[in-house]
């Protein structure tokens, strides 16, 4: 699904859409969590090299993710002991590497099935657990794919080089609330791990240890990192999401478990967002107030909201006026199988509907977040 999210950003960098008035975007701040993190990364890296680091990207994305005629699977898991893979043609020209990739895979099923088969034997807890705990789904995916795309397309020196300021977001699997690594975290000592973390989808990917805690998916937590962005400078943000608006998710003819789970998901994730993006609306809206009345004293909820203002001037941080541009697909990207959905053809249509919806970008009807005057020139409710 980041691949929609390339199509958006292509289409920024070369000012293609009328969200940056036809004038290529050269953002100095990136975020990004889950698969957002990696391209965060990689644009924050090439930042300075204009719409260079997009198409270099979407390269990426075609080349190298994608799972291609040529290619021996994608380029973020394998099925562990798949057969099928022997019959890929891009698989058939690696025979050795094939080869050692399944040596690799009894090696795992044997230490798995040692551990599992231990626990169950000797764990004291109910007959039912136990059996619950023979079997992790996610054991059946490797993230070795993953890691190597990591680690081939993501620069630490090129990252420190860079003027842009990066920042990724991980959920703590343990705690349960969300941590967001900053640039000069990474290249201190955490390194690469926090994007992996950040991709790390639970269930499907393991948990990647930080300082002694795991980490996964920062989308659990804060699937859309706007906060970061403001708290490092930015006043005009571009939000671009990998999920359609709840009422745009289609029934299903028979109600079905994946469905559910989908929908859910989705809810979670627009919760989070409407909060975040209510307080940004806070933000425009006690300016707006501040301006009209001036300095004021005493009670009341409005008065307050002033002197919450002028607190933040007096302390040299006065609020900006913020503009958030939205970017959804106008069509679900597939729901959960769409998550591990990497066939080329797939992931072609993702990048077209991503820069299709990035040319189509309008404020009233994405619901851009803008300042009072903005909002009503714009025609939009302030």
């Amino acid at each position: 699904m980041g691949a929609y999210e390339v199509g958006v950003v292509r289409a920024l960098f070369e000012g293609a859409s009328p969200a940056t008035g036809g004038v290529p975007l050269a953002p100095r701040i990136f975020t990004g969590t889950s698969v957002g993190a990696y391209n965060a990364a990689f644009l924050a890296q090439s930042a300075g090299g204009g719409a260079g680091g997009a198409r270099r990207l979407e390269e990426i994305w075609r080349q190298r993710v994608a799972n291609t005629p040529t290619s021996c699977g994608n380029g973020v898991y394998r099925l562990r002991a798949d057969p099928l893979r022997w019959l890929e043609p891009g698989c058939l020209a690696h025979p050795v590497d094939n080869l050692l990739a399944t040596a690799g895979d009894a090696v795992f099923w044997a230490r798995y099935g040692l551990v599992r088969g231990l626990n169950f034997l000797t764990a004291d807890e109910p007959l039912r657990v136990r059996f619950a705990e023979l079997f992790d789904f996610g054991a059946v995916f490797s993230e070795a794919p993953l890691l190597e795309l990591i680690v081939d397309t993501l620069d630490l020196g090129r990252l420190a080089a860079s003027p842009a300021e990066l920042w990724v977001a991980a959920t703590n699997w343990h705690l349960g609330d969300v941590r967001v690594f900053g640039k000069e975290q990474m290249l201190a000592g955490v390194g690469l791990a926090a994007v992996q973390a950040s991709t790390a989808i639970p269930g499907i990917f393991p948990p990647v240890p930080i300082d002694g805690q795991p980490y996964v998916d920062g989308g659990l937590v804060m699937n859309t990192p706007i906060k970061p962005a403001i708290d490092a400078g930015a006043d005009v943000l571009h939000v671009v999401y990998v999920d359609p608006r709840v009422a745009d998710i289609p029934a299903p003819d028979l109600p079905n478990t994946a469905d559910a789970f989908y929908r859910i998901y989705v809810i979670a994730i627009a919760d989070h967002f409407h909060q975040d993006v209510g307080q940004a609306q806070l933000v425009n809206e006690d300016r707006e107030l501040a301006a009209r009345l001036g300095r004021a004293a005493g009670g009341g909820p409005g008065l307050r909201r002033i002197q919450r203002v002028l607190e933040h001037q007096r302390r040299g941080e006065p609020y900006r006026p913020l503009i958030i541009h939205q970017y959804r697909p106008r069509l679900p990207l597939g729901g959960l199988e769409g998550l591990l959905d990497f066939r080329e053809r797939h992931l072609d249509g993702l990048i077209a509907q991503g820069y299709a919806d990035a040319l189509e970008h309008d404020c009233a009807d994405s619901q851009c977040v803008l300042p009072p005057d903005l909002a009503a020139e714009a025609g939009l409710p302030s």
